[in-house]
């Protein structure tokens, strides 16, 4: 049986082509044949949401006069940059794609344009750097030219300029972290509050990080130590300032002013999910993630259709707003799997089961995010931009459509085919648990007590292909490829 072929199939099959860019659907099949790894588990959900997001991803590699880059809309939308790329999501971009196994074909060009680029570059807060490091972690390769570590010090100093706080630490809003209404970043007229927030904090802090090892690997001791004295003052700030009450937050000003002469505002954040972001860098203090145990509490994040992206009980949990995309309780894939990864570290890092149980369920439960009901009654593989927690509708495509799929908000179907999340990389660094430790290959699974099996063949490690296979029986058996693919 050639699984990927009767997943293609069914994916063309169910598929309206609205657009067509490097990969058709006509040559999706070779494609992913060509570039992925095969992945078969008793849970056919995620079986199944694995082969759609890479069905999807590759319908966003895009070839420019920049070289390819990845999209997050497939429509040209007015708020994108040059050739319609958005900064936001290029950290998911990263971490999804540096799996395939010419992974520098397709991402090493996109990580040139957005150190180079200077359009829209800052524009919305990313994890950019981090996400490069653990790109080179998996390939083996840091080979990115005798001006890189330039280009890095430049893009991070770019952040500070327009972000940084005289103390070392960054502001940013809701909007910007491409979190639209949120409940903290917004006060009750529906103002934008500029403030201190989980988000850019972690991200700058795991991008110091992703400098200093990179300083260390073009011997560059310099900036290796100027970077690692950021990304310490940055960990310490976000456990020391961050941190209220068993939950990190974002603070605000006590007036919308001029972020370098307020005064932060504690005591009134509330919790949403931004509040793990730290847990995707491993930034938290031993014992931190006890907060964890929200993501499966009816009355903070647990819902029936997924994690809410503020507490279920906060007053002002989905608070009426005319926009299409909110994160004042809706549901959001990009949410999601950041949270996902965080849980994975936290998983892979501890011995307590109850976290690898949790990283499983809601594993499972994005997996079953990934479909759309059609008009006609059809049950068909989808993924969009933002789901309601009321009744699981895709509201933003809902509401689109209802305004008449207006030009001016990116057009028909906007959010189809939405690139903005992980899927993959948390089936394979976190199911299957695929990492690299001390250069070489290391597998600890995150899986289910009553799977009997799962296989990942082909993927690629420090340019080698493995097959690793579990069964319960024989546990985890990992083999190297003798012959590689082209």
């Amino acid at each position: 049986m050639d699984i990927i072929k009767n997943y293609v199939d069914t994916f063309n099959r169910d598929d309206e082509e609205t657009i067509k860019n490097n990969i058709d659907n006509a040559h999706v099949y070779e494609w992913m044949k060509a570039e992925i790894p095969v992945f078969e588990c008793p849970d056919k959900d995620i079986e199944r949401a694995y082969y759609f997001r890479f069905w999807t991803y590759r319908k966003h590699i895009r070839s420019t006069k920049d070289g390819i880059v990845i999209t997050e809309f497939l429509p040209k939308v007015l708020w994108s940059g040059k050739h319609n790329t958005i900064n936001a999501a290029a950290g998911h971009h990263i971490y999804e794609g540096r799996w395939l196994r010419n992974a520098d074909r397709y991402l090493k060009s996109y990580i040139e344009f957005f150190l180079s680029v200077s359009d829209k570059n800052h524009m919305y807060s990313n994890w950019l750097i981090d996400a490069v490091y653990r790109y080179s972690l998996i390939t083996g390769d840091y080979d990115f030219g005798s001006d890189f570590i330039d280009k890095l010090d430049k893009y991070y100093k770019e952040w500070e300029k327009k972000h940084g706080l005289p103390d070392g630490s960054f502001w940013s809003e809701d909007n910007y972290d491409a979190m639209e209404y949120s409940v903290s970043g917004t006060d009750e007229k529906n103002k934008v509050q500029k403030g201190v927030r989980p988000t850019l904090n972690s991200y700058m802090c795991a991008d110091a990080f992703a400098i200093s090892h990179f300083a260390s690997v073009y011997g560059d001791k310099k900036r290796e130590q100027e970077y690692f004295e950021k990304y310490s003052f940055l960990k310490s700030f976000i456990n020391d300032n961050l941190y209220e009450d068993g939950f990190y937050r974002a603070y605000h000003y006590r007036k919308n002013e001029d972020p370098t002469k307020a005064v932060m505002k504690k005591g009134t954040s509330p919790r949403e999910l931004i509040g793990y972001i730290p847990f995707m860098f491993d930034i938290p203090d031993k014992g931190r993630e006890k907060c964890f145990d929200l993501l499966l509490s009816e009355d903070a994040f647990c819902n029936r259709f997924g994690l809410t992206t503020v507490e279920q009980t906060n007053p002002r949990f989905m608070y009426p707003v005319k926009h299409e995309c909110l994160w004042n309780g809706y549901i959001w894939p990009f949410a999601t799997s950041q949270i996902l990864t965080a849980l994975k570290n936290t998983a892979q890092n501890t011995d307590e089961k109850k976290y690898k149980d949790m990283f499983c369920e809601l594993l499972g439960q994005y997996a079953r995010m990934h479909y759309r009901v059609t008009e006609d009654g059809r049950k068909i593989s989808w993924i969009d931009e933002v789901m309601s927690p009321v009744d699981g509708d895709w509201s933003s495509r809902t509401l689109l459509k209802k305004w008449g799929w207006s030009v001016f908000k990116g057009g028909y179907e906007r959010g189809k085919d939405y690139n903005h999340s992980t899927f993959c990389d948390l089936v394979i660094s976190g199911l299957c648990g695929v990492s690299v430790k001390d250069g070489e290959i290391c597998v600890n699974p995150v899986i289910p007590d009553d799977w009997d099996y799962f296989r990942l063949s082909g993927v690629k490690v420090l340019g080698k292909e493995y097959d690793i296979n579990y069964d319960k029986n024989n546990g985890i058996v990992v083999t190297e490829q003798k012959e590689q693919s082209v």
